[in-house]
């Protein structure tokens, strides 16, 4: 048998090697066949080349082509989604076929649910937010739309005009001012020719936010793009009236409602405005005006308005009830009915108009809010408060359903409520001005009720919160009365300092700050601000109490004479009139005080008369105070034990306007009066131990005065070193007191120092003209210098004081006849006294 050959064995090799080949080499390409499509799939691919087509017929302009093409669209998309309803593209599909059909209702019902079931997905939430913004069911709207501006995409650039138009709707200006912006920087530069629109809105979205420049320049750029336009003219209009140019606002409109007759937004504008400056017959004519041009709501509520303000209740009633005929459950026109049944005095009817609208489901944060305040306006505070939490309820981070809370514990004078009310509208918007200014108008009613208590310290507290809520010259008023009564007088300036600056102050804070001023001591200013009080009124009675005011300042400034006389001649005004007799028997005995610092006991002892006569009331320390000064008054005029006995009598028991040592300053008085000098010494030396603040002075003058009426008693006996002793003690205590340097001088002529005596006498001559007099003495008694001692005393008659006028010049004449001694040519100007002549 025979072997086979070797070769085969390299034939079985080679099938291995191809097979190492092909594990080794790359793999082999194959054609990519994606899966078969679903049927909801296939439709909505067939659904999105009809959507193609749609939009290129568009482009053509063959609107009946694309709407063709939109219902073929849609109607695919409507079988997909009904194949598989969690399909999203299919959804979407339907979405945005039917929205370009204004099918806005389909939209919503079928689309919603799958986006319910994929909330994030913006190609769904885009369009269901706009179709139920078309439906104007803006509290489902607004927050799909909100999420899909956040993504700030550019296909998505409508839904911020739609936000903007919203917020400017419910007058957010801030919100709608951003949106606007966030478009202008979105769109596309081929729409860009249409910016002026925006730029318009972005004009009111700025008058909203009450930004006049940011305001004025949206517009004007608007105007830029488009020169003559209606609604632009009125949006600086707009701006205008918030500068307060209300005639220049009206002069702009008027000319926009005679060049574009038709502009019924500026015509309803104007006459707003017109009714705003009350110039009622011009508004009526553009009411009218503006019904020609159309029955809407706004033209028939302006039309009411103007009823209204013509006081024609029933009229504006019946332009009112044509608004809700013209749109249904308007709430501005529900509002209005309700007003003007009020107006008529038909509160029942109107509560029943009102509650009926409420019934029916409109559910308005407005009318429920109107609601509760026409039940108050009725006297129904019970179901006001009922309605008005409602609204709390229905909007608890506004501060509306407080402030109407409050409103109604105000009817009812429940001020903690009401306090409380006004306080949670602040915490919710701390800037609310309604609520600052009525919680303050609460905080001071509580504080008049508590300080008719005597709890005055828990009224101040309320007016100082008050006060600091709202900065106006009747609160600071209140404020200062109060401080004024708790006897914090530097506070009370303070405040009523800052109230005579505030807009609206009168003359009786005016009067309040002269007041504060005069119990803070500073007498000058008080009677400066009574002054200026009195200038500020035209009312004889306010005028009164302004002088009465300044009287009292005139008193501490010493001007008593002034002050009596304003004080007895009050006028008309009762309030004055009690003022003035409650302080005119204090300022009389004030005058007779003064009076008897002058020496003058006869007018003092007048004055007291008359305190008598007027009577002090009850004012005990009053009583005492007039016994004590007439004690004075008699003393000066010499009728001591009458003075003593008043004295004694005055400062029995003790009194509180009296030092303790003022019995011992009286009774040295007395003495001092007497000439018994050395007891008056005695009780001054007791009074002087514990001398009292201001007494010093006092006892020092006493002292001088002891001394002089020592020295004068010793001149008078003739005891010639006594006096020489007592008037150089007083001279000690007044070195420039020339009448002491005169006494003293006499008291050397006596004494034998005429030398001494002359020169003092030539040196004080021009201020004591009795100098002149004792130096003809010594001429002519001394000297025997007839002449001299006639010169001398021609001096002395000239200076025209003293009371030896006569006597001197019986003595000068009988000179000039025993000695042959004529006038001379001339007669030099007489000098001036200064102190009174004395022994």
């Amino acid at each position: 048998m025979r072997r086979s050959p070797r070769h085969p064995r390299s034939r079985r090799l080679t099938p291995a090697l191809a097979l190492l080949t092909t594990l080794c080499a790359p793999p082999a390409l194959a054609q990519y066949r994606p899966p078969p499509m679903s049927e909801s799939q296939r439709l909505v691919k067939d659904g999105e080349t009809a959507q193609l087509a749609a939009s290129a017929a568009t482009a053509k302009g063959d609107k009946k082509e694309a709407e063709e093409k939109y219902r073929k669209a849609l109607g695919l998309f409507e079988q997909a989604l009904t194949a598989e309803p969690a399909s999203v593209a299919a959804a979407a599909g339907l979405a945005a076929s039917a929205n370009a059909l204004n099918d806005w209702q389909r939209t919503v019902d079928r689309v919603q649910p799958v986006l319910t079931a994929n909330p994030t997905e913006l190609s769904l939430a885009y369009p269901v937010s706009v179709a139920l913004f078309k439906l104007r069911r803006f509290q489902e709207a607004i927050p799909l739309m909100e999420q899909v501006a956040v993504a700030d995409q550019a296909e998505h650039l409508i839904v911020h005009y739609y936000l903007a138009s919203y917020y400017l709707y419910v007058q957010q200006g801030d919100a709608a001012a951003t949106r606007l912006k966030r478009y202008l920087a979105l769109r596309p530069q081929a729409v860009a020719g249409n910016d002026y629109q925006i730029h318009e809105l972005l004009g009111r979205a700025h008058v909203l936010r009450r930004d006049v420049a940011a305001a004025r320049a949206s517009f004007q750029q608007a105007q830029a793009g488009r020169a003559e336009s209606p609604s632009i003219q009125l949006g600086l209009a707009q701006v205008l009236e918030l500068e307060g140019k209300l005639v220049e606002a009206r002069t702009l409109l008027e000319g926009v409602t005679t060049r574009f007759p038709k502009a019924a937004d500026a015509r309803e504008k104007l006459a707003r405005l017109y009714l705003g400056a009350g110039d009622v017959a011009k508004a009526d004519v553009q009411a009218q005006a503006l019904v020609k041009l159309g029955s809407s709501p706004a033209a028939h509520l302006l039309l009411g308005d103007v009823r209204f303000a013509q006081k024609n209740a029933a009229a504006a009633e019946a332009e009112y009830r044509k608004v809700l005929q013209l749109q249904p459950g308007l709430v501005l026109g529900q509002m209005a009915v309700g007003k003007a049944l009020q107006a008529q005095g038909r509160h029942e009817e109107a509560i029943q108009f009102l509650e009926s609208a409420v019934r029916s489901g409109a559910n308005s944060l407005e009318l429920w809010a109107n609601l509760g305040s026409v039940n108050r306006r009725a006297g129904r505070f019970q179901r006001a408060v009922e309605v008005h939490r409602r609204v709390v309820e229905m909007a608890p981070r506004q501060a509306l359903g407080y402030v109407l809370l409050g409103a109604d514990h105000f009817a009812t004078g429940q001020w903690d409520q009401a306090i409380e009310d006004y306080s949670n509208a602040l915490q919710v918007e701390p800037e609310h001005a309604g609520a600052k200014q009525w919680l303050a108008r609460a905080l001071a009613h509580r504080a008049r009720d508590r300080a008719g208590t005597g709890r005055l310290e828990d009224a101040v507290r309320d007016l100082r919160r008050a006060y600091d809520l709202d900065r106006t010259a009747p609160m600071a008023r209140r404020l200062g009365a109060a401080l004024l009564e708790t006897r914090a007088y530097a506070d009370a300036r303070k405040v009523l300092e800052q109230g005579v600056t505030l807009p609206g102050a009168t003359w009786r804070d005016g009067l309040l700050l002269g007041y504060a001023r005069l119990a803070t001591n500073d007498a000058q200013a008080a009677l400066e601000a009574f002054t200026r009080a009195g200038a500020q009124t035209q009312e004889p009675d306010e005028q009164a109490e302004a002088s009465v005011g300044a009287a009292l300042a005139e008193v501490e400034l010493g001007q008593v004479d002034a002050a009596v006389q304003r004080l007895t001649e009050v006028g008309p005004s009762r309030a004055a009139s009690q003022v003035a007799g409650a302080n005119l028997p204090r300022v009389l005995v004030r005058r007779a005080l003064t009076r008897l610092e002058s020496g003058d006991a006869e007018a003092a002892e007048r004055d007291l008369d008359l305190v008598d006569k007027l009577g002090t009331g009850n004012r005990k320390d009053l009583v005492k105070l007039a016994q004590f000064t007439r004690g004075l008054a008699r003393a000066e005029a010499g009728r001591h034990a009458e003075a003593s006995t008043a004295i004694t009598k005055a400062l029995t028991p003790a009194q509180p306007w009296a030092w303790p040592n003022t019995r011992a300053l009286a009774t040295a008085f007395v003495l001092y009066k007497k000439g018994q000098v050395a007891a008056a010494r005695r009780q001054l030396t007791a009074a002087a131990k514990k001398p009292m603040p201001g007494q010093p002075q006092w006892l020092t003058a006493m002292t001088g005065a002891l001394h002089r009426r020592e020295a004068s008693l010793a001149y008078a006996a003739g005891n010639m070193r006594v006096a020489e002793k007592a008037f150089k003690a007083a001279l000690a205590g007044s070195p420039d007191d020339a009448l002491v340097q005169h006494n003293l001088a006499c008291v050397d002529w006596r004494r034998g120092r005429a030398t001494n005596a002359l020169e003092a006498w030539r040196k004080l001559e021009p201020s004591v003209p009795v100098a002149s007099l004792n130096l003809g003495i010594d001429a002519q008694e001394r000297r025997k210098d007839a002449a001299d001692a006639v010169e001398a005393w021609r001096r002395y008659l000239a200076a025209g004081a003293g009371p030896r006028l006569a006597q001197v010049r019986e003595w000068k004449e009988r000179l000039q006849s025993l000695h042959g001694l004529a006038e001379p040519a001339a007669v030099g100007t007489p000098a001036s006294a200064t102190v009174e002549e004395t022994p």
